[in-house]
Parts: structure tokens; sequence; C-alpha cells
């Protein structure tokens, strides 16, 4: 089986004999063929399978395409139509609002077609003959589309041609951009509906806050049991991300379409999953939308970062306009372990920053990765503006501004320099969509603990059978591959991290990482050998045993915090910030605990007076949150406990907003927690630096010295 790509200056007139195409001018089909390309496809060929970006409509121009869909609930694709010469296949992309195929389509004799960008053919309709026609154009692909849903769907199967086609008369079309509700809890139950593209958050209100209750996705029906003419909205429904909906009336719903005692038992139990049919609440993730569609997102084990800013620097050390394209702030995702998800391109499936571009500056290579062409981009900003998370910016280059984000290091060898750099090997990229599923997103990560053991037994048999001067010599080759190891984690462009990587399987950055760690431990051993015999400070050799002890006791500090601090930093984190953003968040939430306070009841303002307010501003809270080890939940529940003890048992039915100003007060601790935690974690490396810097020095005099013969 082959697929091959036809380069021909002008398309057959077979490409166009479509009627929402036979109207196109010579300048569209000109674009169009420049954007688009003809496939030769042998008999079996994928022309396109579900989950693959539905960016593109397909034109039959010879042979036979057939077109298969999984019904809902179902596992075994159902033959849909069979598209011959001069029809469209995946014509529902004009619709989709970047979504994804839900459908399969393969070659069923040997064929040719004709693949037009949905950008480009957009565009190229709104030309066409004016508005009118082009609304035309759009209610032929909706109708057509919609029947595609509905025939599988849990709504549609059951239906006749004949029912089917009274429902396609009374459905109502609703495209809902991000953020939109398509209603809300207590308005009337008018509708009934079927999601046709995207995926929707069901959600209901819970003492003022909203709780997620879960997502429905394409084929779902919901509403279908609030139907009752005096029944009202029991949840909230709104979507994450854009999305196409169909709404059918009620009455014609009850008349028609009301499907039977077994399908409404399947419509209820597929309502509130998410789109991978996963239950949605197994990710505490605001954006459940933005998994479905990242083909390869940063994530970071907050257990294991050390907040050492490796990733940022090592990703701007290796673009040569020296801006990073990642910003270790973001939302956590409650995985096996807590992962965050920087900003950082994430190639997605279906880029909006690619629709929107209007000159093509950015495309998809063959393996699906999003790049800029800085030649075509004229810095207008339309990809920032279109992506819903903020993974583009604008940066000068050349004397202009061009769009710059993460490139997964095309031009350097081993790929991602953030990945390769991390010491700790907590950053990974990750396809959402397979990964989380399989319960290990991170690899397993490589472990220290067998060279340090390795080099202690080391300096052991040193020790026993080298002389002062071997002794001597071993320490001045640990120093300077120590300087070397450190050099080379400071220059992420050296091919020497990808051989290192190919032949050890591990990260370079751990390597150096773990080659640091060892090396000092064996250090150790060789001076307490060649040193030998007490030491006297005044000395030059007795200056140097000192600032490397020092130094070393430094280090030691330093790999203790790695190892204890990260996971009582992360248990306090609520959503992940940099260091520079936690004063002004402490000025944030003291303003919101004021507005949470304002208009409760006497009841709950007399509890923040003397429960509430003494903790939050307590001298020595932070600390002893800081020692504690508690998380978040923990210490609500501690301070709520104590807050309610004062009432002695008696309820009190004014007690609303008292969880909020809890909420607020626990975090403002955590915050100073997190600030303090962090600094232990930064603090130690400026003395473990400057000692062994000061050591180096004294270690190349003591040299000299010997060499010139003095002592």
């Amino acid at each position: 089986m082959s697929v091959q790509t036809t380069a021909q200056p002008r398309w057959p007139h077979a490409a166009w004999d479509v009627a929402i195409l036979r109207g196109l001018d010579e300048r569209a089909r000109l674009e169009l063929e420049g954007a688009g390309r003809l496939r030769t496809l042998d008999a079996g060929a994928v022309v396109f399978s579900p989950g693959d970006p539905a960016d593109v409509v397909v034109v039959v121009v010879v042979g036979e395409v057939e077109v298969a869909h999984v019904p809902r609930g179902g596992r075994t694709p159902e033959l849909q139509r069979v598209a011959s010469r001069g029809e469209l296949v995946g014509e529902e992309a004009i619709l989709l609002a970047h979504g994804s195929r839900s459908s399969s389509a393969r070659a069923r004799s040997r064929a040719v077609v004709a693949e037009l960008p949905v950008a480009v053919l957009t565009r190229a309709l709104g030309r066409l003959g004016g508005s009118d026609a082009a609304e035309r154009v759009r209610r032929s692909l909706e109708r057509r589309a919609a029947r595609d849903v509905l025939r599988v769907s849990a709504l549609g199967a059951p239906l006749s041609e004949a029912e089917l086609d009274r429902v396609l008369d009374a459905l109502r079309h609703v495209h809902l951009a991000r953020g939109d509700v398509l209603f809300r809890e207590g308005e009337p139950a008018a509708e009934v509906f079927v999601v046709a593209s995207g995926l929707l958050q069901v959600r209901r209100d819970e003492g003022g806050r909203p709780r997620i209750l879960g997502y429905v996705a394409r084929g779902d029906l919901l509403g279908e049991d609030e139907l009752d003419p005096r029944a009202q909205r029991r949840v909230t429904v709104g979507a994450p991300a854009p999305a196409w909906v169909l709404a059918l009336p009620r009455e014609v719903f009850v008349r028609v379409a009301r499907p039977s005692a077994d399908t409404r038992h399947h419509t209820r139990r597929l309502r509130i999953v998410d789109g991978e049919g996963r239950p949605a609440a197994a990710t505490a993730f605001a954006d459940v939308y933005r998994l479905r569609v990242a083909r390869s997102m940063l994530v970071i084990d907050q257990d294991a970062c050390v907040r050492c800013g490796h990733c940022t620097w090592s990703c701007a050390s290796t673009h040569d306009d020296g801006i990073a394209r990642l910003v270790r702030r973001g939302e956590k995702l409650a995985a096996p372990a807590p992962l965050l998800v920087p900003n950082s391109c994430q190639h997605c499936r279906n880029p909006a920053c690619m629709v929107d571009c209007p000159t093509g500056a950015i495309a998809r290579d063959d393996a699906g990765d999003v790049h800029i062409r800085e030649d075509l981009c004229t810095g207008c900003g339309a990809c920032a503006r279109a992506c819903p998370w903020d993974n583009i910016q604008l940066a000068a280059s050349a004397e202009r501004l061009v769009a710059v984000k993460c490139d997964l290091c095309a031009t350097r060898v081993g790929g991602p320099a953030c990945v390769s750099a991390c010491p700790t090997e907590a950053i990974a990229r990750i396809d959402p969509s397979r990964v989380l599923d399989a319960g290990e997103p991170l690899a397993p990560r490589a472990r220290a603990w067998p060279w340090v053991v390795g080099a202690a037994l080391a300096t052991v048999g040193l020790r026993t059978i080298a002389s002062q001067r071997v002794s001597g010599v071993v320490l001045g080759v640990i120093v300077v591959v120590l300087a070397a190891a450190i050099a080379a984690r400071r220059l992420p462009r050296l091919a020497l991290h990808a051989r290192v990587e190919r032949r050890t399987g591990v990260r370079a950055g751990r390597v150096a990482h773990v080659l640091h760690v060892a090396l000092g431990v064996l250090a150790v051993g060789v001076t307490a050998a060649h040193v030998g015999a007490p030491v006297v400070p005044r000395t030059v050799a007795g200056a140097l045993t000192v600032a490397f002890g020092a130094a070393v006791l430094t280090g030691l500090f330093g790999a203790t915090v790695h190892a204890l601090v990260p996971p009582r930093v992360t248990r306090l984190e609520r959503v992940v910030r940099l260091p520079e953003d936690l004063a002004a968040h402490v000025r944030d939430v003291d303003a919101r605990l004021f507005g949470a306070l304002t208009g409760r009841s006497e009841v709950v303002k007399a509890l923040y007076a003397r429960v509430v307010a003494p903790y939050a501003r307590a001298r020595l809270g932070v600390v002893r949150l800081a020692l504690s080890g508690r998380g978040l939940k923990d210490e609500e529940r501690r301070l709520l406990a104590s807050a309610e003890a004062l009432l002695r048992g008696h309820k009190s039915e004014r007690l609303a907003g008292l969880d909020e100003l809890v909420r607020l007060a626990v975090e403002r601790r955590a915050t100073g927690a997190v600030r303090l935690l962090s600094a232990l974690l930064r603090g130690w490396l400026v003395p473990h630096v400057v000692l062994s810097a000061i050591a180096a020095v004294l270690l190349a005099v003591h040299v000299a010295a010997v060499v010139g013969g003095g002592r």
C-alpha cells in the first residue's frame, strides 16, 4: 500500500466539479491549489482517521472513498456513505471550529483526491457571490453534517429517513465560542440538545462556587430528562472551547424523536463523561478541552522539580534571540503525580493560531509539530490573540516584531533543551490522550544513590592504597571534571548532550547532576586521604581544606533540601506561580479577604475577628506551616474546625461565607510558606558556588606551590 503526493501546475476539472466550488473564480482556485495538494491513493489507503485534525476538505477526483463512523457506545465502524467523483468528504471541517475527525475515510479503489485547507476555502467562499451565497453554502453543509452526526447518535440512530428529515427541518444550530453558556441552572427546559462538535462542561452552583460534574462530547444527548413543560434546568452547561450543538424543540422531540426505553438508558449512561470516555473528575484540571487537543504538552512533576530554572535558561540559550519559550507558572494537573502545565506551546492537533494566520507563516510538519516561519511572519499578532492559552508572544527580530513560541528546539540535536537540561528529570513532553491514561506520565528517573555509594566505596579504597602524591593528582582530576560538567550543563547547544543521551539512555542534565554528586562524595574521601594530618588553617593547604569542606557541607545541605522541600511546596500551591509573583499574590488575597467579609453576618464577622484574622497574620504561622508538611485542604479543615469550636456545638444558619474566608486565610499563610521554602531551595546555592570558587583558587595556588617546590 502506498500514498503519493502529486505535484501538478493545475488540478483537473473534476476537483472543482462540486456544487459549492463551481462559482469560485480563478484567484480562489489558484490560492487553493497553492495551499492544498493532490493525493494518489491505492485501494484501502487512509484519507483520514478518527482523531485527525479536521483542517482540510477532501474532493474525490478519481475513484471512490468510503466514509465510516463508530456509533456512540459502539466499537465496530459502520459505513455511512460512499463518495464518488465530484463529491466532498470531510466537509464538516468547515463547521467544526478547529475540531478533530470523528469518522474515517478510506479509498475504496485506486483514487485521486484533492485536499483543500479549510482556512483558505473559507476565505474563498466568503467572496463567493456575497454573504447570501456564502450563507446558503453554510446551511447546506450544516444540514449534511448534522445528518451524519444524528445518524450515529443515540437520538438519531433509531429514526427512519423520513423521521430524520423532520428532525433536521426543526433543528436550530447553535455555535458556541469559548466561554459561552448553552443554558443555565434554573432556566426553562424548552429544547433537547445533541453535541455535534467540541466539548461541553456540565456544572452546578454550590454555595456560590461552581462544581464541575463532567463533560459531554460529540453524539451525546443533553436535557432529554427535563421535558416537563414546567421543568427547569438542574445544571449549567457551557463551552470550554468552540463547540457546535444541535437544538431540537421539545415538541418535536416528544412527537418524533423520543428514543426507546433502551436508548434513553444508553444516553443517560453516556451523559456525564469527558471526550475520551473517562470520568471527568479523574483529573482536577479546569480545562479538560486542553488535554484533548494537545499533541505535545510540556509537564513538570512538581514533587521532583527543585525550582532551579534550568528549563527556562536552557530554552533561552538554545535560541538565537535569547527568549525563553516557556514560563514555569500555570495550572496543576492531578495525575498520578502533581504535574504543572507551564506556559509553552502544546502543538495542538487543531491549532487556532494556524487558522488565524493571514500569511500562512504557521504550519505543521509531517510529524504534526507546529512551526512559525519568520520570513513570512508580519508580526500582526493574530496568532497570539488566537491561542487560548497565551503560549505565543511577539518579540523583536532583525529590527521587526515576529511571533515566537516553542518549536521543540527543531535546530537542536537531541530535542527540547528544557527536557534535556533538567537535573531531576522532572520535565517531559507528553501526549495527554495517551500518557495520562497509562498512569505513568513520566518515565522513571535515573537513580543517583548507586553512584553515590560507589563513590563512597572508592574513597575507602583510595585512602588505603593511594600515596599523598597520587591522591593529590586524583583530586586535581576530579576538580577539572567537575568544572567541565558544570560548564557543559550551561551550554545546551553542545552536541555532547545528544551523544551522552544516546549512549546512556539518560538525559544529559541528569547525567551531569549525578556525576556532580558522585564526584563530590569521591572528592571528600580523596581529600581526607591526601591531607592525612591535622589541618593548619593559616597555610594555603589548610585554608584549601577548610574552604573545600565548607563547600561540601553546603552541597550536602542543598541535596537534602532538594529531596525534602519540593513535595511540601507542591502541597501548598493551588496554582503554580513564580517567586516574583508571590508578593503581589499576597496583596491580592488581602483585597479578596476584605471583599469576602463585606456583607457577612455578625456571627461570621465575629469568627473572622477571633480566629481567621489572627491566623492569617500570625508572625510565625508561615514557619509553622512550612515545617508541618500539611497541605491546603488539611489546613483549611483545621482552621474551620477551630472557628466552629467557638460555637460550642450550637449550629448557626448564618455561617454563609465562612468557608471562603477560611480558604483565603489559608491561601495567605500558604503563600508565605511557599516564599520561605522557595528561598530555601535557592538560598544554599550562592554560598556553595562562592566556597567552591574559593577552593578552586586555593587549589591552583597550592598546586603552583607544590610544583615550585614550596609547601
